[in-house]
């Protein structure tokens, strides 16, 4: 049924599951109608409601699969749904990455934190506290990297089809989020990236550090690793057990 107010045209639409968090209150949990001007295309009705093209995983428009692309004029029933991890769709009608095999990330400047947490974890992560928005696109798209922000009309740029809306503003409830999404628990491995620069660690002897020890490190600690890229030495000191609880369950480190 076309519902019409004056010349615009009505569409109903329907948002699911966790992509509800995304819209104002009033539009949660239900169908709601947005009227159009002039037709317009999926993405960008799907975008005017303030959810990025990246967290929507399937669309149909009266019932009926659909792509990003494909044109909306009026008098559609559409229904948005969410990455479902537990929910079997179809590879062909997914939108998005349901699992990362080899999680690589370009992290956005107002999610430092959640960068350092994700080197900890052992995931590849590149951030840059200045980086402009035209350089975290050029990088996830050359190195085919997930990008990680708050920024939504960031993740609304078309040419972005990897990434990530950061709903917590708390960093470790950050990671948790990003595990879960991408299904990472497995892939966990502390301690194996330079929170600095991100590079790999690699162990080394303790008589190739030393002149990089304070006195008591080298009287008390006897195992470091090394970054390869930086050069920055680790070790198993009372920092580690300093690091927030949550964060420790997280990664299982007791």
């Amino acid at each position: 049924m076309r519902t019409h107010t004056n010349d615009h045209i009505g569409v109903w639409i329907r948002f699911y599951g966790p992509l509800n968090t995304l819209l104002s209150k009033e539009r949660r949990g239900s169908s709601f109608i947005r009227y159009l001007p002039e037709s317009t295309t999926v993405k960008d009705l799907i975008e005017g409601c303030g959810v990025p093209h990246t967290e929507v995983d399937l669309v149909l428009v009266n019932g009926r699969k659909a792509a990003f692309d494909d044109p909306v004029e009026g008098g559609e029933r559409i229904s948005v749904y969410p990455v479902f991890l537990n929910l079997e769709i179809p590879p062909s009608d997914r939108k998005q990455t349901r699992t990362l095999e080899f999680p690589s990330f370009v992290v956005d400047v107002n999610l430092g934190k959640l960068a350092g947490y994700l080197r900890i974890a052992g995931f590849d992560s590149l951030y840059r506290n200045d980086a402009m928005d035209k350089e975290l696109i050029h990088t996830a798209l050359e190195e085919d990297r997930m990008l990680l922000t708050r920024d939504r009309r960031l993740l609304m740029h078309r040419v972005i089809k990897a990434g990530y809306f950061v709903r917590s503003d708390q960093p470790v409830e950050q990671l948790e989020e990003i595990l879960i999404r991408f299904d990472l628990f497995k892939q966990i491995s502390p301690f194996t990236r330079c929170i600095h620069c991100n590079g790999q660690l690699e162990e080394a002897e303790k008589s190739d550090v030393l002149e990089q020890l304070e006195p008591l490190t080298r009287r008390y600690y006897h195992r470091f690793s090394r970054c390869k890229s930086c050069g920055q030495v680790y070790w198993a000191g009372s920092h580690r057990k300093r690091l927030n609880p949550k964060l420790r369950e997280l990664l299982d480190i007791g």
